[in-house]
């Protein structure tokens, strides 16, 4: 008696993880069409890639400016003539001022990443608003502009977030098929392998210039003294986001055939 009930007990387990495991599936299914249904009501103003013609790259940094690991970053950039693009926390800025001044008069681009690190996929149109606009208002008060890019964390969409970065006149920044995860300290080599292997012409590679891990050199700063001189010996062009989406717009307006 003790085995038929063992028995049946272990099927409804079984049974209960497939359905549980299905609606799981069938739910994440549902977000990502909702997302993809988004993106491309919204595609005039959300970049993900550059000229695919051109052997061009836009290196990001996300979560910054951190006071250990953005000069760090910075000083890497500018020993090898590179300039990035800067995806900052509202927040960070506040406590960090003189590397955001930095950034930019080392010819860095200063994008909005929220003022606190927020799931715009999760909050109202309201919250949303604050935390950008929060962040536009203190990256102004250092450098005597507003941004022009936002890129949202965890690359979360929602409609509300591109109707506010469209009233802005901003554009939505998100990445290639280049995502190391560098924030989760995979390895260096994993890092470098990742980004090496993979890149291709216009690709927005995203990497994060704030670790929760606290040591000397982060992963990412060691990765990149690699990265930088193996992509360059490709033949690969470093740009920022707004260069490159520059080009893009010029090689798309070159090819609209002409009206006689």
């Amino acid at each position: 008696m003790k085995k038929v009930a063992y028995t049946l007990f272990t099927v409804l387990l079984i049974g209960l993880a497939i359905y549980s495991f299905s609606r799981y599936d069938e739910k994440t299914s549902q977000a990502m069409n909702l997302e993809n249904d988004i993106i491309n009501d919204y595609e005039d103003i959300i970049i993900k890639r550059g000229n695919e013609d051109e052997k061009i790259v836009a290196l990001t940094f996300d979560d910054g400016p951190d006071k250990d690991y953005t000069p760090q970053v910075l000083d890497i950039l500018k020993k090898h003539d590179v300039k990035a693009t800067f995806f900052v926390v509202g927040e960070n800025v506040t406590w960090n001022p003189e590397l955001i001044k930095r950034e930019y008069e080392e010819g860095h681009e200063i994008g909005n990443h929220t003022f606190t690190h927020i799931n715009v996929a999760k909050k109202a149109y309201g919250e949303i608003d604050k935390e950008i606009s929060q962040t536009q208002e203190e990256v102004k008060k250092v450098i005597g502009q507003e941004p022009k890019l936002f890129r949202p964390p965890y690359r979360a969409i929602s409609k509300n977030m591109c109707d506010i970065i469209k009233s802005k006149n901003m554009n939505i920044i998100l990445w290639s098929n280049l995502d190391p995860r560098d924030w989760s300290n995979p390895g260096v080599g994993y890092i470098i392998n990742t980004i090496n292997n993979k890149v291709e012409n216009g690709n927005i590679i995203l990497l994060h210039d704030y670790n929760r891990v606290r040591v000397k050199r982060s992963q990412t700063i060691q990765a990149l003294e690699v990265i930088i001189p193996a992509l360059k010996e490709k033949g690969y062009e470093f740009v920022t986001v707004s260069e490159l989406i520059n080009r893009l717009e010029n090689k798309n307006s070159d090819e609209k055939p002409t009206q006689k």
